[in-house]
């Protein structure tokens, strides 16, 4: 009995250690730059952890909160070294996809009024330009979908010389597993190929009013988002609004697993002859691979059984899909990849032949491609990190086996 009171007290300690940092086996991280503790976020209840257990360089600070900033971007981490290349080492479980997102915050913490520009990558690789506002009332947020090439990643900030290699700074940084499984048909983004990052221009949930997210209060709805992922409402004048009732987890059954505040809400004409019209704005005016997705479904009831919904998909007036929901409950997911864009890219989803009913659209994702290159495989800056979740992991065992034979 005293060595199991030994060994216990043994793994309360390591535990309760443990619990100080990420247990990166979960295959999230979380990360709220600047701040000291672990924190819980405050609009979606979930768990941010110190940023000092993946980079040693930089100063900390503090932002006088604001109504419409959430609380992980209140704190953050800038580099006055602007000429050096300040990385975050990420420990990844696995090589698979990820969703990578960096948010950045000035808030003015400098009392400068002089927002930085300076240049985010990721594995040595360019990711993006950091472009901060003094005056902007939101977080400037960067997110990829990139499935690396070992299970250590580097994410950098680095000054721009044009800009006197201003200082750069970060409030926040995660990655998420894109786990398969948490979709019925087992696939997310099939069409994303390993070794290209895609980045995020816009996830667009239309015809409804609210910012849909992962609900991490309480008890999680498994019909609603599971993958981290934002969506923002798209108001389109002109366009009538649709809402279907749910009636069961819809989104679970197609592509990606969209949650169901955004596959029950639409866009649509106000009748059958007209089309929908969605301009992309992307960052550059050069040529660009994109990556489109599309979301369509439609629960018509008991009264538009034998109604049919057919549309054309058309990209820069080109027609790229067909799409025909006949069932008063139906839907289809739509992926375009490759699609050669330059500018502004205008999607149109127009009344096909034989249609009843004019077209609808609920979401929208939309991505530009970029390759990385490989980045080799590094301990430097998270030997503390492995070494803790081993040793929390033999004592955890250890005690498990000893329990087992006493």
């Amino acid at each position: 009995m005293e060595k199991l009171t030994v060994m216990l007290l043994l793994a309360s300690a390591v535990g309760a250690n443990a619990a100080s940092f990420p247990f990166i086996l979960n295959e999230l991280l979380r990360i709220d730059c600047g701040v000291k503790g672990k924190t819980t976020e405050t609009y979606n209840n979930q768990t941010w952890y110190p940023d000092s257990f993946f980079i040693d360089p930089g100063k900390t600070k503090q932002i006088t909160s604001s109504p419409n900033v959430p609380q992980v971007m209140t704190t953050l981490r800038y580099f006055p070294n602007g000429e050096a290349k300040n990385c975050y080492r990420l420990p990844l479980t696995n090589t698979k996809k990820f969703i990578f997102r960096a948010g950045f915050y000035y808030g003015n913490y400098d009392g400068k009024s002089q927002p930085p520009v300076f240049d985010l990558s990721l594995g040595g690789q360019p990711w993006a330009t950091v472009n901060s506002s003094a005056t902007a009332d939101v977080p400037d947020v960067h997110e990829l979908i990139y499935a690396p090439r070992n299970d250590n990643i580097s994410v950098c900030l680095m000054g721009r010389k044009e800009y006197g290699s201003a200082t750069p700074f970060i409030s926040s940084l995660e990655a998420t597993y894109l786990d398969e499984t948490e979709t019925a048909n087992k696939t997310v983004y099939g069409m994303m190929r390993n070794g290209t990052a895609y980045h995020l221009v816009a996830r667009l949930n239309f015809g409804g009013y609210d910012q849909v997210i992962e609900p991490w209060s309480g008890w999680s709805d498994t019909c609603e988002e599971q993958l981290n992922r934002y969506w923002t409402p798209q108001p389109m004048p002109g366009y009538t609004n649709l809402t279907f009732v749910p009636t069961t987890c819809t989104g679970t059954a197609y592509e990606n697993g969209p949650p169901n505040s955004v596959i029950n809400t639409a866009i649509s004409p106000t009748n059958a002859s007209q089309s929908i019209y969605v301009p992309v704005n992307f960052p550059a005016a050069t040529p660009q691979s994109a990556y489109i997705v599309l979301y369509f479904y439609q629960d018509l009831g008991p009264d538009n059984v034998n109604a049919t919904r057919n549309m054309d998909v058309y990209v820069d007036g080109v027609m790229t899909k067909n799409v025909k929901l006949q069932k008063y409950r139906s839907g289809e997911v739509v992926t375009l990849y490759p699609v050669l864009v330059q500018g502004t890219a205008n999607v149109t989803i127009s009344p096909a032949n034989g249609t009843v009913l004019p077209p609808l659209l609920n979401g929208m994702e939309v991505f530009y491609a970029t390759e990385l290159a490989e980045e080799a495989s590094s301990s430097n800056g998270v030997f503390k990190i492995s070494y803790s979740v081993i040793v929390v992991g033999v004592c955890q065992l250890f005690v498990i086996l000893f329990l087992g034979l006493v």
